[in-house]
């Protein structure tokens, strides 16, 4: 026998050896003496190596002569495995029977990736068809998708496919399918490891990709083998713009440059390959549903480097004056954002609202929107909408008695005000910025004129005059309002949010119905209601007053002593637990902002049944100068969130008010006035005579020394020379008029013996007015011009002029284009709109639905409101906008929807369905149809 050297060089075992060494020795541990057929020379011809747990030592033996020597000689402990190129047929019996097996083992990949995946057999396909590449592949993969794949006792082409998927690009998905491939594309690693796939895989690589998406397969193993697997989602999505089926109705580009645009796109990214138009938009499709997947698991973070590469590929084929299209890229929310800006402008010229309509309904659709960080941005466009209703819809001026200027204002200005607090916020979209300070600017001079005509009634509210029983003045709301409560044995607890207007009131009232709180009332049909300030408008005047239950002027002892000694509500107390008043010391706990124990027992224990609170966060932010934008909530007042779990806990009905109410400093001017008077923020005791913008007022309601003054009934003049957030002391109407709210937890069983839940009641501009969003049936494009609203007239039929596409595929037709007869049939739908809807809430199938529920919580009447409003909103519209059309409490609103799903959602099937992360409603009235055999 020749000189042999030994090694245990790691990497000079061919792997198929390895691998078939690996089968055995899992098969049979014990197994020695193995002899391989193996046609070529080990280098070198002996080596040592380790398979798993075991040593086994190779010999290259190139005879018969050279098998039988090692035999001999061979003693252990290592495994002896011999090669030759000898099969049994060329062997002595004597050799054969000291063999493992007695037989040379033929080295083939499939039986060895037989035994080392302990599968029973192998799919015929793999071994006809696929040859011997694949084994090979599977076997140099193993390692990586061992213990991942589950292959059952068939080895099939499916479950092959798949170990090579996870081995060689880490795709982990346990299908083919398409959003799991945008999925993958994402990872850091998805181009290098398409550019190190072994040269058999990468061959056959459509074989993968094509028998489970025979539609797209071919397209992305050509953008797979262009190197662009890292950019498979981004180029998705730009194919969703260009390749949109209303990009050429939209008009923003000629028909020329958009085939000049798809062919570049197919000439950088395909490489020339052509590709039919529906292809690439079923492509495009399938992106934006995986992107919007992935944005609702993950955020706007996980798909940012994909938006922001499809904008780059927009840009660089001249896409991106239609990338409004798209209902994802950042760039077409601020094409939205920049029509809305358009739309509103013209609003504000043409005093019209239905082209912002549709700018805002088009704004909305787009998925960005519902991002946490533009949600203020969005709250603040739908006020400027409202502001713009308001303008075109609204009474300009209102000059009524006392009572009606203030009911006005609790019912409508209030909500006017809250609206422009929103946009003095500030924008970031400078269109949008320029147009908010113009519909600021309108509103103010409406708002002023309105305060103006309110001026006139300032002497008889002065005087104390009558005012209606809704109207109740400050010093009065401890008999007409916490009394009566008390009198029918309820616990009370008055929360006094000093410095609080209407705006900041209508702010929180939205944070109160979400935390369960349920507003109440005396009466069904109550008329709008809130106390009336004493004057000036002044926390030491209005305040004692209204906590004392007389007109008077005092300090936080004087108001502790009078609530306490409150003769009408200590005969209906026992004399150990008088009403009880804690101040901003008393609540807080010393060192922290978090509510005291001692008064967290006293609120929600039950032997004081009168507390009253001060709050003074919103006063004190008025008293500022500092460049912060509060949002009023239970979050940014902690306190006030404390204090009503408190009260919750010791079931409570809570009055929430305020002693006054202010205006906030938007271009104010400072009135300078005789050094040794006496002077308010937005008020004087003596001196020059009242100027146009202030009027003087005298009488038992005005509680200065002499007890008259002279109070600004416009919100731009103040009396101090420094600059705050607000002011408080004038005549306005935003300063006269207190907010005033009765609340119990929706949690409470003991209810205020007959009163009646309130439901909230909003202007009727505050919504989209069902006509005024019926005005155009066809669906808004995106980066429509708002000079050129759509119309509902149907179009004459014309020849199709337009430009053919000269790099796409042989496309059939496509048979989803509506036919004249469909043209016909959607008209007539049209001219009917809500004809479905009657059929439905007759048809004998609905009246077995509502058989089935028992007592449903759905009326018809409130179904039918529910069905009209999802088909103006073309099947989607927002839990808010049906709690303000039906009336119903955002509390109650879950419960309305879940009767109205099981009313309507047959067999399990998702006709109605809600979106909680967006808030949104949304209806299959397609499948709704079949369902109910419509």
């Amino acid at each position: 026998m020749p000189t042999t050297r030994s090694t245990r060089h790691a990497d000079s075992m061919p792997g198929a050896i390895y691998n078939q060494l690996q089968a055995i020795l899992q098969r049979d541990p014990e197994a020695d003496r193995i002899a391989l057929k193996w046609s070529e020379p080990l280098q070198p011809e002996v080596q040592s190596r380790g398979i798993g747990a075991r040593d086994v030592r190779l010999i290259w033996c190139p005879s018969e002569l050279a098998i039988r020597e090692v035999l001999v000689t061979h003693r252990g402990p290592e495994k002896l495995v011999i090669l030759s190129p000898f099969d049994q047929s060329q062997l002595g019996k004597d050799v054969l029977a000291r063999l493992w097996k007695n037989e040379p083992q033929r080295i083939s990949p499939w039986r060895t990736l037989e035994q080392l995946a302990h599968v029973q057999t192998i799919d015929p396909r793999l071994t006809r068809h696929q040859g011997r590449w694949m084994a090979e592949a599977l076997l140099d993969g193993f390692d990586r998708f061992q213990g991942h794949i589950v292959f059952g006792e068939v080895l099939d082409l499916e479950t092959a496919w798949q170990a090579l998927a996870w081995g060689y690009l880490d795709y982990t998905a346990p299908s083919l399918e398409l959003p799991s491939l945008f999925r993958w594309s994402l990872q850091e690693n998805a181009a290098r490891r398409i550019a190190a796939l072994p040269e058999n895989v990468c061959e056959h690589l459509g074989e993968w990709l094509r028998p489970a998406l025979p539609r797209t397969g071919s397209l992305i193993e050509n953008l797979l083998r262009e190197g662009h697997a890292h950019h498979l989602l981004a180029v998705g999505l730009a194919c969703s713009v260009m390749y949109a089926p209303e990009l050429e109705a939209s008009g923003h580009l000629e028909a020329q440059s958009i085939y000049s645009g798809r062919g570049r796109f197919i000439e950088r990214y395909l490489n020339g390959y052509k590709v039919g138009s529906d292809v690439l938009a079923e492509f495009g499709k399938g992106a934006l549903e995986t992107t919007r997947s992935l944005l609702r698991e993950q955020g706007q973070k996980a798909i940012s480097q994909s938006l922001s590469q499809a904008e780059q590929i927009l840009a660089s084929l001249d896409f991106m004056p239609v990338v409004g299209l798209s209902p994802v890229l950042p760039g077409g929310l601020m094409q939205r954002l920049s029509t809305l800006a358009q739309a509103l402008e013209e609003g504000c010229e043409k005093r019209r609202v239905d082209t912002a309509e549709l700018a805002w309904q088009n704004l909305r659709t787009h998925w960005l929107t519902h991002e946490t960080q533009r949600h203020d941005q969005m709250q603040r466009a739908e006020m400027a909408l409202r502001l713009l209703r308001w303008l075109v819809q609204g009474t300009p001026s209102l000059t009524g008695t006392a009572h009606q200027m203030l009911s006005h204002y609790v019912s409508d200005g209030s909500f006017v005000d809250w609206a422009r607090t929103q946009l003095w916020a500030g924008e970031d979209h400078e269109a949008l910025a320029r147009v908010y300070a113009t519909l600021s600017e309108l509103a103010t001079q409406r708002r002023e004129q309105q305060n103006r005509d309110f001026g006139r009634h300032l002497r008889a509210i002065a005087r104390g005059d009558t005012l209606a029983e809704s109207l109740v003045p400050v010093e009065q709301a401890l008999d007409q309002v916490v009394k009566p409560i008390v009198a029918a044995k309820k616990p009370v607890l008055l929360i006094v949010m000093d410095g609080m207007n209407e705006a900041v009131y209508r702010e929180l009232q939205e944070d109160l119905v979400a935390y369960g709180w349920i507003e109440t009332s005396e009466k069904a049909e109550a008329p709008p209601r809130c106390l009336v300030s004493a004057l000036p408008s002044a926390t030491e005047f209005s305040r004692c007053s209204l906590l004392s239950g007389s007109l008077s002027r005092g300090s936080a002892t004087q108001e502790k002593q009078a609530f306490a000694g409150h003769t009408a509500l200590r005969q209906l107390l026992s004399t150990r637990f008088p009403p009880l008043l804690l101040h901003k010391q008393d609540i807080q706990q010393p060192g922290s902002g978090g509510l005291a124990a001692s008064a967290r027992a006293q609120i929600a224990g039950t032997e004081y049944k009168v507390v009253g609170v001060v709050i003074n966060a919103i006063d004190d932010q008025l008293s500022s100068s500092s460049q912060v934008v509060v949002k009023w909530s239970l979050q940014s007042i902690p306190m006030l969130r404390q204090v009503l779990e408190a009260a919750r806990e010791g079931g409570r009905a809570v009055i929430v008010t305020s002693d006054h109410g202010h205006v906030l400093d938007h271009h104010s001017q400072y009135a300078q006035t005789q050094e040794d008077t006496h002077n308010g923020e937005r008020y004087r005791e003596e001196g020059a005579i009242p100027s146009e913008l202030e009027v003087e007022v005298s009488g038992p309601r005005v509680l200065t020394a002499s007890q008259r003054a002279v109070i600004p009934w416009s919100e731009k003049l103040r009396y101090t020379k420094g600059r705050n957030h607000g002011y408080h002391g004038g005549g306005s109407l935003q300063e006269a008029v207190i907010p005033l709210g009765i609340y119990i937890s929706a949690s409470d069983p003991d209810r205020i013996s007959g009163w009646t839940e309130l439901p909230r009641r909003f202007p009727n501009w505050w919504a989209a007015d069902s006509s005024a969003s019926t005005i155009v049936e066809e669906r808004p494009q995106a980066g429509m011009s708002p000079s050129r609203p759509a119309s509902k007239k149907k179009k004459k039929a014309v020849s199709d002029d337009r430009v053919p596409d000269l790099f796409a595929g042989d496309t059939p037709p496509d048979s989803s284009a509506p036919s004249v007869e469909q043209d016909a049939t959607h008209e007539m739908e049209e001219t009917h709109p809500d004809s479905w809807i009657e059929a439905l809430l007759a048809s004998p199938i609905y009246q077995q639905s509502l058989q089935r529920a028992g007592r449903s919580a759905v009326s018809a009447e409130q179904m039918r409101q529910l069905l009209e409003l999802l088909e103006q909103g073309k099947g989607t519209v927002m839990e808010t906008q049906i709690a303000q059309h039906l009336a119903i409490p955002r509390i109650r609103l879950r419960g309305f929807l879940s009767s109205a799903q099981k009313l309507l959602n047959l067999d399990g099937y998702p006709l109605l369905k809600t979106d909680r992360e967006s808030r949104t409603v949304m209806l299959d009235k397609a499948s709704l149809k079949v369902q109910f055999e419509l």
